[in-house]
C-alpha cells in the first residue's frame, strides 16, 4: 500500500501526463479523467492543482456538451467548490448558479441531490459575500429538497439546518436560528455525534444568540455544554480559546469579574500558543484590559489597551474600527487617572479614525463626541463640549429621529452644560425635553431621575423650595424604581436635598 508522499507523488505523475499527452485532445473522456485527478487532488488540499483540472475539463465540456448538459454543470459544480475552499467566493458564485441553472432546465430537475448541493454551496458563498437575503433563499430551498429527499431526521437534512440556522442567526431572526440549532444538536446527539465538531460548533453559535436575546443562563448552558466537547478533542486550542472567550463574556455580563479574568487569560494563553498576536488575540487582550479597568487596576489596564492597539495596528491597520475603540478605552482609563490631556488626545484619535471609516453622521461619531466633551466639561471649557454635544444631537436626530431615548440623553448632557454657564432658562428646556421623549418612548426611571434632580437644583438655586421639593421627591421615586438602594450614593444625595429642602421650608416664617 502506497504511503501518502507516494501516492501525491503518482498522481502528480499522473498529472504530468494528462497535462504533456491529453490536454491538447479534446475529447470527453480526458475531461472526465480529469474531474477524477481534479477530485483526488482536492481530498489532499492540493486545490491549484485541482482547479487546474476542473477548469480544462469544463473548457472540453463546455466546446464538446450541449448548453444544459449535467456533465457541464458536474464541471461548473466542481470548479465553484474549489474557489469555495480558497475563500474566493465571489468567484464561486457565478460556478455555482450556472450549475444550478443547468440543473433546473436539464429535463426539468431541480429535485436532484446534486442540484440541493448547488444551493447549499451557492448560500454558503452568498453569505461569505455578505449577501444574506440570496443565501437564506438558497439553503431554505436546499433544505425543503432534503427534507423531501431524506425527512427532516436525516444526517441530510440536519446538515443543511445548521447552516440555515448559523444565516439565520446572522441575519437577526433568531427565534427560527434557535428552532434550527436545537433541532440539529438533538439530531447529532441522536446519531452518536456527541464529540463532533459541528456540534459544539452549533452550541457556541446557540450560545451567542441566546447572548443577543439577553438569555444569559440559557447561553452558558451551551457555552459550558461546548467546552465540554472542545475539551474532549485533541489539538483544539483554538477552539478552546473561543469558548472560554464566550464564558468570560457571560461572566463580565454579570459582573462577575474574577470569573471573566479567569477564562479570558486562559482564552489568551491557548490562542498566543498556535496563533500569536492576530485579530482575535487583540479582542482577547482587549477586554483584560476592559475588565482590569472596570476593577480599578488601571495601570494593568493601560499595559492591556496599549498592547492590543499594537496587534491591531500591526494586523488590520491604523484606518480600522478596532483600533478606534481601543483609542477609546485608553481615553476612559487616562480619565479615571485624572490624566485630562491625555485622555482627550486618545478620544480625539478615536473620533477622527470613525469619521473617516464611518463618515460624519454615524452614531458612533456621536458616541465619540460625548466623550470629548465630557472631557471639555471637565475642564471647564463649557463652549467646545457644547459644540460637541450639539453636533451629537445633530447626527442622533438624522439616524434615530426626534423620539430615541439617545437624543433624550444628549439633551440631558446639554442641559448639564447649560446649567453650568448658568443659564437656566435653556437648561430648564433641556431637561423638560429629556423627559419628554422620556415619556413618549418608555420610562427610563434612572435618566428620568437624574434630570429630576438637575431640575430640583435648578429651583434651589433660584430659592423656590416647594418646586425643588417637589423634584427631588418624584425624582427620589425614580431612583427606587430603576433598582436603586437608599444607600446608593444617587439616592443618598436625593435624600440629603430633600431633608436640606424640608429645613428651609420650615424655617421660613
Amino acid at each position: 500500500m502506497l504511503n501518502h508522499n507516494l501516492f501525491l507523488c503518482s498522481i502528480q505523475s499522473t498529472v504530468k501526463v494528462i497535462q504533456k499527452n491529453i490536454y491538447r485532445k479534446d475529447h470527453l473522456k480526458n475531461a472526465d479523467l480529469l474531474i477524477q485527478v481534479g477530485q483526488i487532488q482536492a481530498k489532499l488540499n492540493n486545490n491549484d492543482m485541482a482547479l487546474r483540472c476542473f477548469v480544462e475539463a469544463l473548457r472540453m465540456r463546455r466546446k464538446l456538451l450541449d448548453k444544459n448538459h449535467r456533465d457541464l454543470a458536474e464541471a461548473l459544480f466542481n470548479v465553484g467548490k474549489v474557489h469555495q475552499s480558497k475563500n474566493n467566493h465571489f468567484n464561486s458564485l457565478a460556478y455555482f448558479q450556472e450549475a444550478i441553472e443547468i440543473y433546473r432546465e436539464s429535463d426539468g430537475d431541480s429535485t436532484s441531490q446534486e442540484y440541493a448541493n448547488a444551493c447549499r454551496l451557492l448560500g454558503l458563498s452568498q453569505i461569505a459575500s455578505g449577501d444574506s437575503d440570496n443565501a437564506l433563499f438558497s439553503l431554505e430551498r436546499c433544505l425543503e429538497l432534503q427534507e423531501v429527499t431524506y425527512g427532516s431526521d436525516s444526517e441530510q437534512w440536519a446538515e443543511v439546518a445548521y447552516d440555515l440556522g448559523i444565516a439565520r442567526g446572522e441575519a437577526g431572526q433568531y427565534d427560527d436560528a434557535v428552532i434550527l440549532l436545537d433541532k440539529f444538536v438533538i439530531l447529532q446527539k441522536s446519531f452518536e455525534k456527541r464529540d463532533s465538531e459541528s456540534l459544539s460548533n452549533a452550541l457556541l453559535a446557540l450560545g451567542k444568540i441566546y447572548l443577543k436575546k439577553k438569555s444569559i443562563d440559557n447561553a452558558m448552558v451551551c457555552f459550558d455544554e461546548a467546552l465540554s466537547i472542545r475539551k474532549r478533542m485533541s489539538d483544539n486550542e483554538l477552539g478552546l480559546s473561543e469558548v472560554l472567550f464566550q464564558i468570560g463574556g457571560v461572566h463580565e455580563s454579570k459582573k462577575q469579574y474574577l470569573e471573566s479574568l479567569v477564562c479570558y487569560e486562559e482564552s489568551l494563553k491557548l490562542r498566543l500558543s498556535v496563533s500569536g498576536e492576530d485579530e482575535d488575540t487583540a479582542d482577547i487582550v482587549s477586554r483584560i484590559g476592559e475588565v482590569r479597568r472596570i476593577r480599578g487596576q488601571y495601570d494593568l489596564a493601560l499595559e492591556n489597551f496599549n498592547l492590543a492597539l499594537d496587534m491591531y495596528k500591526s494586523t488590520v491597520g491604523e484606518a480600522h474600527l478596532s483600533v478606534a475603540d481601543t483609542y477609546h478605552s485608553l481615553g476612559y482609563v487616562c480619565d479615571a487617572k485624572n490624566d485630562v490631556q491625555k485622555a482627550m488626545q486618545n478620544h480625539k484619535e478615536g473620533l477622527s479614525i470613525r469619521k473617516l471609516i464611518l463618515g460624519g453622521d454615524h452614531v458612533k461619531v456621536a458616541a465619540s463626541l460625548d466623550d470629548v466633551a465630557g472631557l471639555y466639561q471637565k475642564q471647564n471649557e463649557h463652549a467646545k463640549a457644547l459644540r460637541c454635544l450639539k453636533e451629537a444631537l445633530r447626527i442622533r436626530k438624522i439616524q434615530l429621529g426626534n423620539d430615541d431615548i439617545e437624543i433624550g440623553k444628549t439633551l440631558f448632557g446639554m442641559g448639564i452644560i447649560f446649567a453650568a454657564i448658568d443659564d437656566n432658562e435653556k437648561a430648564t428646556e433641556c431637561y423638560n425635553a429629556s423627559l419628554d421623549i422620556s415619556s413618549r418612548v418608555g420610562s427610563h426611571p434612572k435618566l428620568e431621575a437624574q434630570t429630576l434632580h438637575q431640575i430640583g437644583c435648578l429651583h434651589a438655586a433660584n430659592c423656590n423650595y416647594r418646586d425643588a421639593l417637589q423634584s427631588w421627591r418624584t425624582c427620589l421615586s425614580k431612583y427606587r424604581e430603576g433598582g436603586l438602594k437608599d444607600d446608593h450614593y444617587m439616592v443618598a444625595c436625593t435624600l440629603g436635598n430633600i431633608e436640606m429642602c424640608l429645613n428651609v421650608i420650615e424655617s421660613d416664617p
